[in-house]
């Protein structure tokens, strides 16, 4: 028998295999069976609602394979009792279920949860998780939920999603524990008038929140309006919020914490992946491999610090891999909005 035979992969998670008593911490995107006869079956699920099937899919699979394993079984070895080497591999598997529930959680940023659970620990005092955006009917191609002002009721924030490309207001999507602020956004809008009313009355955006009076518009948060070569935020601003991060916050050098950082830069924020990776064939000039430019800065990060990574090149390799694969759904929209009724 394979020493692996049922296993469960998403993007964001090591393969686990899987028995009848396992528990799984990650929504399955994929399940491979290795078959006595030599087969391997893969198992894909899409993203749009069928987390639930997933899990009861995987769980049925290992309960119905050990009810079927007897006390002949070739697995098995005198009187029905397991071989060494198979206790061994389960001691092994109970090993890593203590190692990731010791590690951080990987946030998704999916839910309301996960945005103010990295809020907090960021310690970013003077900030709000704001729903404006939750029916991605202010900015389809932004994420649900935002970090804006305390102070910025989203009555007035939702005047200022007109005056931006695309309607990607400026928000916040870092602090640096020494207090300084890092915000992202699209540049205004030709038929903007970033002196307006709708702009200049709204406190903290994109000014310091705590700051008295925080009336001064754009030129508290920038020394000039956001103008090309990124109009839209959702290329060279995903690169670069990404590597500041790397550098300036040693959690999002951690593997959970990596991984987190790709789900909110890029994958939330709305990066084009199927457009910039090439795999839609329509638009071949609006090509351009942003994202793998960025697992590049960071091979080469690691390559001169690898003691504060904790993950190695192999993982990167294998998220470079899974951004062309078409068993994972993670790199195959281009915001959150399509991946929910994709």
């Amino acid at each position: 028998r394979s020493p692996r035979p049922l296993t469960a992969a998403s993007s964001f998670s090591k393969p686990k295999v899987l028995t009848a008593t396992s528990t799984l911490k990650f929504i399955p995107e994929e399940l491979a069976v290795f078959c006595r006869d030599f087969r391997l079956l893969r198992f894909h699920f899409p993203d749009n609602g069928l987390a639930p099937q997933a899990f009861r899919v995987a769980n049925a699979i290992a309960q119905a394979r050990e009810a079927a394993a007897g006390p002949g079984d070739a697995a098995e070895g005198r009187d029905g009792e397991a071989p060494p080497e198979e206790e061994e591999e389960e001691e092994d598997d109970d090993d890593d279920d203590d190692d990731e529930e010791d590690s951080p959680a990987t946030l998704l940023f999916e839910s309301l949860w996960d945005w103010e659970q990295e809020l907090q620990r960021l310690g970013a005092v003077g900030w709000r998780v704001s729903a404006v955006n939750e029916r991605f009917d202010m900015a389809p191609s932004l994420p649900r939920y935002l970090w804006v002002p305390s102070r910025l009721l989203d009555h007035d924030l939702k005047r200022t999603f007109a005056h931006f490309q695309e309607r990607r207001v400026p928000r916040l999507c870092w602090h640096h524990p020494g207090g300084g602020d890092l915000l992202r956004g699209a540049s205004f809008h030709p038929a903007s008038e970033p002196g307006s009313e709708d702009v200049r009355c709204v406190p903290g955006v994109p000014g310091v929140p705590g700051e008295p009076g925080g009336r001064g518009g754009w030129k508290k948060g920038f020394s000039s309006p956001p103008r090309p070569p990124e109009p839209s935020d959702r290329d060279l601003n995903c690169l670069l919020a990404s590597l500041v991060q790397l550098l300036g916050d040693p959690h999002a050098r951690s593997l959970p914490g990596f991984q987190s950082l790709v789900q909110r830069e890029w994958v939330a924020a709305g990066h084009p992946f199927p457009r910039r990776l090439g795999l839609r064939r329509d638009c071949p000039r609006e090509e351009s491999p942003v994202f793998l430019l960025f697992l590049d800065c960071t091979w080469q990060l690691l390559r001169q610090f690898p003691a504060d990574f904790g993950f190695t090149e192999a993982f990167l390799l294998a998220l470079h891999d899974s951004s062309f694969s078409p068993y994972f759904s993670t790199f195959r929209f281009s915001c959150q909005r399509q991946r929910r009724h994709g």
